[in-house]
């Protein structure tokens, strides 16, 4: 990793039509301050001077910075690439809410002023990791995710049934709508819809959240990042899915057993902010805002 970044590698969401309207002049503006720039495949096509652009696989080894113009669900499949080539990753939301893309699309060229001088924070945020072991005897198959990992019905009418083990210790059998092992990173997302904790994204932790269960005795539960969740399909019950980040999925038969805990590699994202974390919470959540109208209490 070089900081300031002398290479700097720009992904996108192609289907915004934002972030290919600012990308001429993003290349040019970057290029004028002697950095080199190349972009994913995906948007490189038809922006003048931009050439023919490099896979994401490819383009993140390749470069010191990746910066990101979308939503989170761009941020997201960058940052896994990212993690594996130990390369920081800059959000800038063209999006909603933006919990990971933390920079305002009018920001772009102040943030990127600093990123230039060396005048950004790098955070550490942890990973989990998913690894599938298939009764059918077949190679173990493992991804990574920076939000969560979800294990839910493949009907939508039917239920899930989870046999949970943290360590070596059961836990019981979960029936429910499904499980999501959630990062600090994860809390604001799926999770928190399910009715999980937020948690501060620096803490070293897993997120244990049931989707809709069938029994008051499973609430969302906080685990140590060294602790491993086992999470077996029952016997006899239907077929699951399980998905990462909400962009990566595969089947589970019964029997299949997956083993969630800490990933070994970690995203490395850049903050400009200097409010907290809380402060964050405040404004994307709108916290304590008064009604229309009303007066504050004096």
């Amino acid at each position: 990793m070089t900081l300031p970044p002398r290479h700097v590698g720009i992904v996108g969401n192609r289907e915004k039509r934002g972030a290919r309207a600012i990308l001429p002049k993003l290349v040019r503006w970057i290029r004028e301050r002697g950095r080199k720039v190349t972009l994913e495949r995906d948007i490189a096509g038809g922006i003048r001077g931009a050439g023919a652009g490099l896979p994401l696989k490819r383009l993140a080894p390749a470069v010191d910075v990746i910066l990101v113009l979308g939503g989170d669900g761009t941020f997201l499949s960058a940052a896994r690439e990212a993690a594996r080539a130990n390369v920081p990753i800059l959000g800038v939301n063209l999006g909603g809410l933006g919990f990971l893309t933390e920079t305002a699309e009018g920001d772009l060229y102040a943030a990127l002023t600093r990123l230039l001088n060396d005048d950004v924070e790098v955070e550490s945020r942890l990973m989990v990791e998913a690894r599938v072991r298939s009764r059918s005897g077949k190679a173990a198959w493992l991804e990574n995710g920076l939000n969560d990992i979800v294990i839910h019905q493949a009907d939508e009418s039917r239920i899930v049934r989870l046999e949970l083990r943290i360590g070596a210790t059961s836990i019981g059998t979960l029936a429910a709508d499904g499980l999501i092992v959630a990062t600090p990173t994860g809390s604001t997302a799926y999770s928190l819809s399910a009715g999980g904790p937020i948690v501060r994204p620096t803490i070293e932790a897993l997120i244990a959240t049931p989707i809709c269960p069938h029994s008051l005795a499973f609430r969302p539960l906080l685990v140590g990042a060294s602790e491993t969740i086992r999470i077996r399909l029952s016997e006899g019950a239907t077929r699951a899915r399980l998905t990462v980040d909400g962009q990566i999925s595969r089947l589970l038969a019964p029997g299949d057993e997956v083993s969630v805990r800490r990933a070994k590699t970690k995203v490395r994202m850049l903050s400009l902010r200097r409010e907290s974390f809380y402060d964050v919470l405040r404004e994307k959540l709108a916290w304590a805002e008064s009604p229309s109208g009303a007066r504050s209490r004096r």
